[in-house]
C-alpha cells in the first residue's frame, strides 16, 4: 500500500467520465460514479494512491442531497425522482404518447426558434417574451404560460436543449 494521496486532477477526471455516462442514462456508469464516490467518502486506497472527498465530489454528493430533498409525494413518483437524482440524468418526461410528446417538442421548438432570433437580434434571450410571442401567433392554442411550462419540461428533459435554444 503506498498511503499517499491521489492527484486531486485524476479523482475529478474519474469523477467526470463517470457523470458524464450516468447522464447519458448509462446506468453501469451511475454505478461506477456511485462507487466512486463511496470510496472516496472512506479514502480507500486503490493501486494509483488513496482516494479523498475533493470539492468536486463535495459539489457532486450536495447536488444529489439537493435534489433529494426536495422530493415529494409518494409511489412511482417518489421512485422516479429518486433514481433520476441518483444517477444524476435529466428528469424523464411525462408524456402520456408519442403524439403528445411531439406536440410539445414542437412548442418548444418555436420557443428556441424565438429565442434565437432573440440573440441574433442582439437582445438578450428572454424565455417568457419567446412564449408570448409564439403564443400570440395562435398556432398551439396555448396561453404564454403554459407555453413556457411546455419549453422548461422539454429543456430538462433532453440535454443540451436549453444550450441550442441560446445559441
Amino acid at each position: 500500500m503506498t498511503h499517499t494521496r491521489m492527484d486531486e486532477a485524476a479523482i475529478n477526471a474519474s469523477l467526470d467520465a463517470c457523470l458524464h455516462g450516468a447522464r447519458e442514462g448509462d446506468s453501469n456508469q451511475a454505478k461506477r460514479l456511485h462507487e466512486l464516490l463511496d470510496l472516496m467518502l472512506m479514502e480507500r486506497e486503490t493501486e494509483d494512491g488513496k482516494l479523498w472527498l475533493t470539492d468536486h465530489g463535495k459539489m457532486l454528493l450536495a447536488d444529489m442531497h439537493r435534489q433529494l430533498s426536495r422530493v415529494e409525494g409518494s409511489g412511482h413518483r417518489l421512485h422516479e425522482t429518486v433514481l433520476d437524482a441518483v444517477q444524476l440524468k435529466p428528469r424523464q418526461g411525462h408524456w402520456r404518447d408519442t403524439c403528445e410528446y411531439l406536440h410539445d417538442l414542437r412548442v418548444a421548438i418555436a420557443v428556441a426558434n424565438e429565442l434565437c432570433e432573440q440573440r441574433t437580434g442582439g437582445g438578450k434571450a428572454n424565455v417568457s417574451k419567446a412564449a408570448k410571442i409564439v403564443a400570440d401567433r395562435g398556432e398551439f392554442e396555448l396561453e404564454a404560460g403554459r407555453i413556457r411550462e411546455v419549453y422548461e419540461e422539454v429543456a430538462s428533459t433532453l440535454g443540451g436543449f436549453r444550450e441550442i435554444a441560446h445559441c
